[in-house]
């Protein structure tokens, strides 16, 4: 039945639904004449490999009007020609150099939140961990930011800009106009119909007067082809870059970055969320983390908030495996994406029994492999205990060969490292230095109810809030 209306199912899916609500009557579903959704986890290393070439589906990727970002780019050859523009950026080596940026921002997030602590009002930390995100990627991005973690409340953020355009692109999907017209408008008009839109021109004006003063400061020719360490920027990387000057256009350049700042905060911001409330519901888990923490950075440490922070390493923490664990145990509960992932593969491929034609698209979903019981018994539950001492899972291959939370092969996260990074700065120094108590807070606050791409928890929740104490 679906695969006989697909247009008006899809429709229907993609602006009020959500695909874990289709009936699965097995690994292999047709969801559309044209599309075959994939419910196997040893399958996903076959779609998303690292080899060979792979296509994305125009289909799903132009929703956000940003079609000339990497992010959205279908074809191969190109995709491949602007990601490797931007490999050198995030690589590991450059983020343990943000180290010194990401702790500047989690002392204005701490300092924010000591204020608040003691005084017996909730705070919404999970707006504070969007701010925190996005003051990093923007200033990582831009060389600035909108100094969100000292707003109040810390509100407005991006992420409520970022938020809407994702649920008015699900709406693209199926009228792929709506971007084009949305464009077109006078912005005045826009921000009418959502003010929250006001957010999202304020940073594309932003950005698009850095690219022309940035173009017009670059000199005649360039000697040297590596990367420019003085202005340690993604705009002045592209443009030192060697891509093609078609690839430099102004409006591409602001699609790049828009998209990266985008994925960059809400993802990361809405796994700290998501981990801080399984962490703050579950004492025993609570308890071994706060432990280890304790062990690793001496009470003499914690006499000084700015001196604990900026002893901080990310090497040294990732080596801590309980607090890996509880982050890599947030990641597979936060998604990453909730959206279908489609690909276009350029021979025919064998799944099991059935041979799916060359060009089909074939679509796999994280949270259903996340939730695949095999894989991970009690998926619904925050085990921690899971990721440890190399459990291996019942066909005995490695946990972490199903970890996809930031994606697998050549299209996988851009800022992985970056996020890694934060996740194990902001959850040690936050959880090191304060008690927290869930406030009016339940399950529902962080369980995905809607597919907007990203993961949305139900449309009128309040966020996780906390009372918070500083710990002694």
């Amino acid at each position: 039945m679906v695969s006989a209306f697909p247009s008006r199912w899809k429709i229907w899916k993609n602006t009020h639904r959500d695909v874990h609500s289709l009936p699965v009557s097995g690994p292999i579903v047709r969801i559309a004449p044209d599309e075959v959704h994939i419910l196997d986890a040893d399958f996903w290393e076959t779609l998303f490999s690292k080899a060979g070439r792979v296509d994305k589906y125009n289909w799903m990727s132009n929703r956000f009007g940003n079609d000339t970002s990497v992010l959205t780019t279908a074809a191969h050859d190109l995709h491949r020609v602007r990601r490797n523009a931007l490999n050198p950026y995030f690589s590991r080596q450059r983020i343990l150099g943000l180290q010194d940026t990401i702790r500047q921002k989690l002392s204005v997030f701490v300092n924010q939140i000591q204020e608040n602590a003691n005084v017996g009002a909730p705070i919404t930390i999970s707006r504070g961990y969007m701010a925190f995100s996005e003051d990093v990627i923007m200033h990582y991005c831009f060389g600035y930011d909108y100094d969100s973690l000292r707003k109040s409340a810390w509100t407005p953020v991006l992420h409520d800009a970022f938020a809407a355009v994702c649920i008015a692109g699900n709406m693209a999907l199926q009228f792929p106009t709506i971007p084009k017209v949305m464009n077109a408008l006078p912005q005045a008009w826009v921000e009418k119909l959502d003010p929250l839109y006001a957010l999202i021109f304020r940073m594309q004006n932003d950005f698009g007067r850095q690219i022309r003063q940035m173009k017009a400061a670059l000199p005649p020719a360039k000697s040297d082809r590596g990367v420019d360490n003085t202005n340690p920027t993604v705009i002045a990387e592209l443009l030192q870059s060697d891509l093609p000057n078609e690839q430099k256009a102004d409006r591409r350049l602001q699609d790049e970055v828009q998209l990266i700042v985008g994925a960059g905060l809400s993802t990361t911001g809405w796994t700290l969320s998501v981990g801080t409330y399984y962490l703050l519901s579950n004492p025993r888990i609570l308890a071994c983390l706060c432990k280890e923490l304790d062990d690793a950075i001496p009470t003499s440490t914690t006499a000084n908030t700015a001196d604990l922070i900026s002893n901080l390493e990310w090497t040294e923490l990732e080596r801590l495996p309980y607090l890996t664990a509880v982050i890599k145990e947030a990641v597979r509960l936060s998604y990453s994406t909730t959206s279908r992932n489609v690909r276009l593969l350029p021979k025919p491929v064998q799944f099991k029994e059935w041979t799916v034609p060359a060009r089909t698209p074939i679509s796999m979903t994280v949270p259903f492999l996340n939730h695949d019981e095999d894989i991970f018994p009690q998926s619904r539950s925050f085990v921690p205990e899971r990721w440890l001492d190399a459990l291996k899972t019942k066909n005995g291959s490695s946990l972490d060969k199903y970890f996809v939370g930031f994606g697998k092969g050549t299209r996988s996260c851009l800022g992985s490292n970056l996020a890694w990074c934060e996740l194990h700065l902001g959850f040690a120094s936050l959880f090191r230095l304060f008690d927290f108590e869930l406030y009016e807070t339940d399950k529902t606050d962080v369980e995905i109810a809607h597919d907007f791409f990203l993961p949305f928890a139900k449309l009128d929740s309040k966020g996780i809030r906390v009372f918070v104490k500083e710990r002694q």
